[in-house]
């Protein structure tokens, strides 16, 4: 499972959803998803997004609309999704017709794994579906997974952030860059040595597992943070802020997650690491909340990063946030 709850949505007139759209972004970003709908308006829009096997591999739920224009209904698209992806669940949905002449019509076209509603009750149909859904597989051990994945992809973009303000300073500059991350790596090292000439006594195994890599993801964050500081980038340092936040809220809950291993014995509350810090369930919830508020931050910054002076100044902006 991942931080994304992907979509594929058919209704030939889409402007008549975005009232539940919104509604179903905003119920999911509470439970710490990020409700991505990709909508077709016709089944030839359907035969072309199912074609992608990479979509197809990442959809979660389809949702399809019983009038589709043109003498289509939405049974018929639903058969030609079911011939590539045929066994994601489906809400079939109509602003006209009742949920039992839509089961109806499922039914004589064979269709199997369908929920019916009308298009009043298919917010709660959607999160109905999607709360069963999650609740199968999300426990502990998978919320953990999403964390650690969703601050992957965190991790990737502070590494093409860098790699955006290095490829964009002067030669001065570029100096300073390489001189600051050997900085880190000496220092990590001058610790790592420290840790091995400690770990020459160890008495467990134990000891060795507190031994990590140099120029780790925090030094990264920081060199970030600094590069936005001052300078050519300084139009940037509204994003410092939500550097620090990640820094100081989400790292720390990535390396309690990241270091323990929850053993498979029943449904365990929270995840105790070796050093007695925990994390329950609810805790990961808000944890991907804050990842999600986050992700968008990081995003935005690469974006202005790799753009920055390919276009006027004060054409990319920064946010205003106060430090």
């Amino acid at each position: 499972m991942r931080l994304d709850f992907n979509v594929l949505w058919v209704d030939d007139q889409p402007d008549r959803v975005t009232a539940q759209i919104a509604a179903i972004t905003k119920r999911m970003q509470a439970e710490g998803f990020q409700f991505n709908p990709k909508l077709c308006t016709s089944v030839d829009d359907v035969t072309l997004a199912i074609a992608d096997d990479v979509f197809t591999d990442e959809v979660d739920l389809i949702l399809v609309d019983w009038d589709l224009g043109n003498g289509v209904f939405g049974q018929d698209a639903i058969a030609e999704i079911r011939s590539s992806v045929q066994y994601k669940d489906v809400v079939f949905y109509s602003a006209q017709t009742a949920p039992a002449d839509l089961r109806q019509s499922a039914f004589d076209k064979g269709l199997e794994g369908v929920y019916c509603a009308s298009r009043d009750q298919l917010v709660d149909e959607v999160m109905g579906v999607f709360e069963s859904l999650v609740k199968k597989v999300l426990d502990l051990d998978h919320a953990r997974g999403i964390v650690m994945g969703a601050t992957s992809d965190i991790d990737h973009m502070v590494n093409e952030s860098l790699a955006a303000i290095y490829s964009k300073s002067d030669d001065a500059a570029k100096r300073k860059m390489l001189g600051d991350a050997l900085g880190y790596v000496n220092k990590k090292a001058e610790s790592t040595k420290a840790k091995a000439e400690k770990l020459a006594t160890a008495a467990s195994l134990a000891d060795f597992f507190e031994a990590h890599m140099v120029f780790q993801s925090n030094d990264k964050l920081i060199m970030l943070g600094r590069a936005l500081k001052s300078g050519q980038f300084s139009t940037h340092s509204g994003f410092r802020p939500k550097i620090r936040l990640y820094i100081e809220k989400v790292v720390p809950d990535r390396n309690i997650l990241g270091h323990k291993v929850v053993t498979p014995a029943g449904k365990p509350l929270a995840i105790v690491d070796n050093k007695g810090a925990t994390m329950t369930l609810e805790q990961t919830r808000e944890l991907r909340r804050l990842i999600l508020d986050l992700r968008g931050d990081f995003s935005e910054l690469l974006a202005a990063l790799q753009a920055h002076g390919d276009a006027p100044v004060g054409s990319v902006a920064s946010p205003v946030i106060s430090e």
